[in-house]
């Protein structure tokens, strides 16, 4: 570990690309937590391997260009002094290259990241995401108090743990039964919170496009046909 501020600052510095690699994955897909171990081991692999194919890179452009590139052996023999002279060409190699890696980071993760199996993922996300993705399916569900509600499905916990505290948001046309009651309601709100707690169990209905399909044709020909 670095004992300097500097170092500390270096070392952040050069695992940026693992970072890079492990939000964007993140954000592509549910919210799986790996152990520590495993995201510290993701963020320095990639890290060191987007590096490593960024200084190939600068190798073979520095044999193709010499004069437009620092000279790496001058800085390994000179150091500071080197340094100090070309400060400015060698700020915006090393803000390049860094950024040129940290965009491979950002291309391996939109490349390898893949939609997880769903055998690690929570039933809400099996239901709401891998099934039908980008759809917005109909939700019921009984609460434990004995009512019902019913809604388009607009936001819910994307974390793989199927948690009692996380939400579910449902949007308009709602429908509700109170404890008791025998008939489903509409509900004149715009959307609903219910809690996982509450739910006892979550009926989905998934649109069918071939349906949809007929009914706007449908509504489509009736004032023609009147």
């Amino acid at each position: 570990m670095p004992t300097t501020f500097t170092g500390l600052m270096l070392l952040v510095v050069l695992l940026l690309p693992g970072l890079t690699f492990v939000t964007i994955r993140e954000r592509r897909g549910s919210e799986h937590r790996p152990t520590p171990f495993r995201e510290t081991g993701a963020v320095v692999f990639c890290s060191v391997l987007t590096e490593l194919v960024t200084l190939a890179l600068f190798a073979a452009v520095r044999g193709l260009m010499p004069d437009l590139t620092p000279d790496v052996g001058r800085l390994v023999r000179e150091g500071g002094s080197y340094a100090r002279d070309q400060y400015v060409q060698l700020g915006w190699w090393a803000g390049g290259l860094l950024l040129f890696s940290c965009a491979l980071a950002a291309a391996a993760a939109a490349v390898t990241g893949k939609r997880p199996h769903a055998s690690v993922m929570s039933a809400w996300w099996v239901m709401f995401d891998r099934w039908f993705p980008g759809e917005d399916p109909i939700v019921g569900c009984v609460l434990e108090d004995g009512s019902y509600i019913e809604g388009r499905q607009a936001s819910f916990n994307v974390s793989s743990d199927d948690s009692p505290d996380r939400d579910l948001v449902l949007v308009e046309p709602l429908k509700y039964r109170a404890p008791g009651a025998t008939g489903v309601q509409d509900f004149p709100w715009g959307a609903a919170c219910i809690s996982a707690r509450r739910i006892v169990t979550m009926f989905v209905s998934y649109p069918h496009p071939e349906r949809e399909a007929e009914e706007e044709a449908a509504q489509g020909s009736a004032p023609a046909a009147s």
